[in-house]
């Protein structure tokens, strides 16, 4: 119940500042139309390596509403706000742990923006008849959902361990753009992974970044079998423990490196 009241708190700080969550939701929706325009014009004399225009539309919505609510921004709040400005002291001193009370913090801000990216996917849907494709059975949206889910919890855990590791850097901030450039190219964001040279798929497929969006969006879509979409699951469940696990060792070591005025 506690639980609850937190959450409800912080949903209604996202819907006071839902002017900006909407500002936040518009920067993740432009590049994914402007991909849609290059592809316009690549598939006018048919499909491109398999992706039709209607799937490969499909594609680029859902990556919308992957990016959006999918993709944690948790950790800029934990490196300056948390541990660069001393706020961390008010978390320990609180009955409920640290990852929990982020997890809560995030969730709503994170339903917000998917909300936005659904509603736009429905719009398309509704106005554009046929345009989008999906291969969808109920057996691939029951494990797509799954695999969903646990997209999440890979992309939260691994923020996490992103902010909480400003602890042991002075300047943060090349860290924190190297994982959006990474996420950015190896997450699926600009093009399915499958259609990457192999040297770059196979290095996109080895990280956790492609568990986040494109596993997700490949699942939703309908283009991975039963079997694959089992696979999946096992190497986020994969991910998930590692991320958790490395967390907890920087969370117990970074305690002792943290003054309670802010570094």
């Amino acid at each position: 119940m506690r639980y609850g009241r937190i959450f409800l708190l912080h949903l209604q700080d996202v819907l006071q500042n839902r002017g900006r969550s909407f500002i936040w939701f518009l920067v993740v929706l432009v590049n994914p139309a402007i991909y849609l325009f290059f592809w316009k014009g690549a598939t006018t004399n048919g499909a491109v390596a398999g992706w039709s225009f209607s799937t490969i539309a499909a594609y680029y919505f859902l990556v919308v509403i992957a990016s959006s609510l999918l993709i944690v921004h948790i950790e800029e709040d934990i490196a300056y706000r948390d541990i660069k400005e001393g706020a961390l002291v008010s978390y320990l001193m609180k009955p409920f742990s640290y990852i929990q009370r982020k997890f809560i913090e995030e969730l709503p801000w994170r339903i917000a923006q998917g909300s936005f990216g659904l509603l736009v996917l429905v719009g398309v849907m509704v106005l554009f008849t046929g345009l989008l494709h999906f291969s969808l059975t109920p057996t691939k949206f029951a494990l797509g959902l799954c695999v969903v889910v646990l997209g999440y919890l890979v992309s939260f855990l691994f923020k996490m361990v992103v902010g909480i590791s400003a602890l042991w850097f002075t300047e943060y901030r090349g860290l924190s753009q190297l994982v959006e450039f990474s996420i950015t190219i190896f997450s699926g964001i600009i093009l399915p992974l499958e259609q990457y040279p192999d040297l770059f798929r196979q290095l996109a497929f080895s990280l956790p970044f492609s568990y986040m969006i494109y596993y997700p969006v490949m699942g939703m879509l309908g283009k991975l079998d039963e079997n694959v979409l089992v696979f999946v699951l096992l190497r986020q469940i994969m991910w998930i423990i590692i991320f958790y696990m490395l967390y907890r060792w920087l969370w117990k070591k970074g305690l002792y490196k943290f003054t309670g005025l802010g570094q």
